[in-house]
């Protein structure tokens, strides 16, 4: 071998010793080089590609060449080839050989079509009890049903109820059968999707009183809980009405009342029997619930039978305290403070073992997702549903939400400054009358209603309606709509949920609704308890389509469009910019008189003397 380095131990070393090593120095460096320039010649032959396949090769290849290690020892270079055998690869070159073949470089090439996944519903949701949407075509004589109370019968005529609604066909007579089971059979949950003004409340309403009707004693029975207060007193007042021929109590529990007063309606200490209720049902809001169980001494819900949700996927949506996690709280610590907690399990303890309430889930728009129902706890709950459509199994075909047959729905296009034009036009031209307006603001339904009445000139009687004003104001209105002293109503969404507006003919959405659930109850304001209504939308350009996803996310059929000639709205321009000048002169003033009281506010506030603190 030769050398690549030489140790001169002798200082007298022959010259041409010494040119023959230096010469033999040059030729192993010229080698050398070489030797690199080959090893990184082929490293660039076989650079791995861009490409890497999903699936790993058999065998890791090794490079068809040599790998040359050059080892300097004494005075040589010695070329040295690695053995073939795989398993003198270090095992972390290995994994991350493996590694590299099992990924793809993302962009090389075009992504393979997801196979579509099909939505498995469960059972109950797949197969719900239908439920019809045309409430004229009913013969269910409400006289004629022998599962009916003859009380209830009578008070039904009375308020002129001849025919129960679909609805109330299929869902009430299941409530009575499902309490007529003995232990250890529990009544089944129950889910209602109907559209509005349908008579959802009708439903659940009639088969608690009369279940109740014949108890003995004096307890909180039923439970009926709401989104909002106008809804808990809407609920309540229907509960009273039917309970006025029997011993059933009804108390509502809302923010309009003060919980002092209200703690004294419910619940009565008596020195033989402690605590009692006063009353069998209650109606309230979930917010003011949650306060009654943890400041109300005496109040217990330890016999529940009926726990109501009333317009559930808003409450779903928007649980306020947590209100279902207080509520099964309290139903389980009374029930072991009554059974005692640690009871041997026999049969005698199974007996005593009370089922918990039925809960009866009712909205236009529930939700089928079954990932939102699991949270409220439902028990082998059953499905009443006026979805059309029954092939549940393809996502596509599930039809979410329906609004009555007796309703007609459509939308008409326009410019952004011909939109009071096109309503005005509605009103004052083809006198619309009993008309509900929805704007997506208050400020914007303010200012339409100061426009329109200026614009009117006496013609029209337009009012405000919008959760700006307080509840006195906002019932007054309501009062003088239903006796025709206004006949037009201009507000936000605040009125659109579960609110029963007598004989409304009209809904008009100046502005388009954010999603199909506010789009179904802005509509469901009319064309109630089979009575005829229409709905009209009015958009921009630029808003159809976005218009039209919203229906069909919903499962509704494509809305046909009306027009409305370009010389109709041309008339109308002179009076209209005419109007729009008073209108902002109104508005500013009373911009003006809002400024000089906030003032006159500051000022008196001021004004008054302060006192001082006096240090002792």
């Amino acid at each position: 071998m030769d050398n690549l380095f030489v140790i001169n131990r002798y200082r007298d070393v022959n010259e041409d010793v010494v040119v023959d090593v230096a010469e033999q120095e040059a030729k192993n460096l010229e080698k050398l080089k070489k030797r690199i320039a080959e090893r990184k010649s082929a490293y660039a032959t076989k650079k791995t590609s861009d490409v890497i396949t999903l699936k790993p090769q058999k065998a890791v290849e090794e490079p068809k060449e040599d790998h040359v290690e050059l080892i300097e020892v004494a005075g040589s270079v010695e070329e040295t080839k690695p053995d073939n055998n795989i398993n003198t690869i270090p095992k972390q070159d290995r994994k991350k050989a493996k590694l590299s073949n099992e990924f793809k470089v993302l962009g090389v090439n075009e992504f393979e079509k997801k196979a579509k996944v099909s939505r498995v519903l469960p059972f109950w949701l797949s197969h719900p009890v239908n439920i019809s949407t045309n409430l004229k075509s009913s013969l269910c004589c409400a006289d004629d049903q022998d599962w009916l109370h003859s009380t209830l019968k009578a008070t039904l005529i009375n308020e002129g109820v001849i025919k129960l609604f679909p609805v109330q066909e299929k869902v009430i007579p299941f409530i009575l059968d499902e309490h007529k089971s003995t232990y250890p059979f529990w009544p089944h949950d129950i889910c209602v999707s109907a559209p509005t003004g349908s008579g959802k409340t009708l439903a659940f309403v009639l088969p608690i009183v009369q279940i109740l009707m014949n108890e003995i004693g004096c307890h909180v029975r039923a439970l009926v809980v709401l989104p909002v207060q106008e809804l808990a007193a809407q609920v309540a007042k229907v509960f009273k009405k039917y309970c006025m021929k029997t011993r059933l109590k009804t108390a509502l529990l809302g923010g309009s009342t003060p919980i002092q007063q209200e703690q004294q309606n419910i619940v009565r200490y008596t020195e033989t029997s402690g605590w009692v209720s006063e009353v069998d049902i209650i109606v309230c809001t979930a917010g003011r619930l949650v306060e009654h169980l943890q400041n109300t001494e005496g109040f217990s819900l330890k016999h529940l039978k009926f726990l109501v949700i009333d317009e559930a996927d808003r409450i779903m949506d928007h649980i306020q305290n947590d209100w279902l996690y207080h509520v099964d709280k309290h139903i389980k610590l009374e029930n072991e403070l009554m059974t005692g907690r640690h009871s041997n399990l026999t049969w005698s303890s199974l007996l005593e073992q009370k089922p918990p309430p039925q809960k009866l889930l009712f909205s236009a728009t529930l939700s089928q997702d079954p990932e939102k129902l699991e949270q409220w706890g439902l028990f082998q709950p059953k499905l009443f549903s006026a979805s059309k459509s029954h092939k549940y199994e393809d996502e596509d075909q599930i039809r979410l939400y329906a609004t009555p047959e007796e309703l007609t729905e459509c939308y008409v296009t326009c410019d952004a400054e011909h939109k009071p034009l096109l309503l005005y036009h509605f009103l004052a031209d083809q006198k619309w009358d009993k008309v509900l307006c929805f704007t997506n603001a208050a400020e914007a339904a303010h200012r339409l209603a100061v426009l329109l009445n200026t614009w009117g000139r006496g013609q029209l009687r337009v009012a405000e309606l919008s959760s700006a004003l307080d509840k006195s104001t906002r019932e007054s209105v309501l009062k003088k709509f239903t006796q025709s002293e206004i006949n037009v109503l201009i507000g936000t969404d605040a009125l659109a949920r579960g609110i029963d507006i007598s004989d409304c003919n009209y809904v008009i959405s100046y502005d388009p609704p954010r999603n199909i659930k506010t789009y179904i109850h802005r509509v469901g304001r009319t064309g109630r308890a089979g009575r005829v209504g229409h709905a009209v939308t009015i958009l921009l350009e630029n808003q159809v389509n976005q218009f039209k996803e919203i229906i069909q996310a919903g499962g509704k059929a494509e809305l046909p469009q009306i027009k409305i000639e370009a010389e109709v709205l041309d008339r109308l321009t002179s009076s209209y910019k005419q109007a729009m000048i008073e209108t902002k002169k109104q508005i500013h003033a009373e911009i003006d008189s809002k400024v000089k009281k906030s003032l006159e506010i500051k000022r008196r506030s001021k004004s008054k003397p302060q006192k001082r603190k006096v240090n002792t």
